[in-house]
């Protein structure tokens, strides 16, 4: 396999991360759903959850069954947003 038909692997940043599950947290999800759609372990997830609540980014509700869901806060709204814009100027520079 020539260097030209490797896949390019990246590492996530932690604004990648945090990005992702306040994305994927949008409208409501279960914490199972979160750790497969931003693909973390339990215990990473765990680490990200402590700091977005405590942040005020990540709202935790429990529904009458038990079952915790975690849904983005307004906050969260406008950090995304501002991401968003961030991540589009990064692309755009040209190395």
């Amino acid at each position: 396999m020539s260097s030209e038909e490797k896949p390019l692997f990246l590492q996530r940043s932690r604004a990648d991360i945090i990005a992702s599950i306040l994305e994927n947290s949008h409208g409501g999800s279960r914490k199972t759903r979160l750790i497969y759609r931003c693909n973390l372990s339990l215990s990473q997830f765990n680490l990200y959850k402590d700091f977005l609540v405590e942040s005020g980014l990540l709202k935790v509700s429990r529904r009458e069954d038990g079952i915790e869901i975690y849904e983005t806060s307004e906050k969260a709204k406008i950090f995304l947003r501002d991401y968003k814009k961030i991540k589009q100027m990064l692309n755009n520079i040209e190395l």
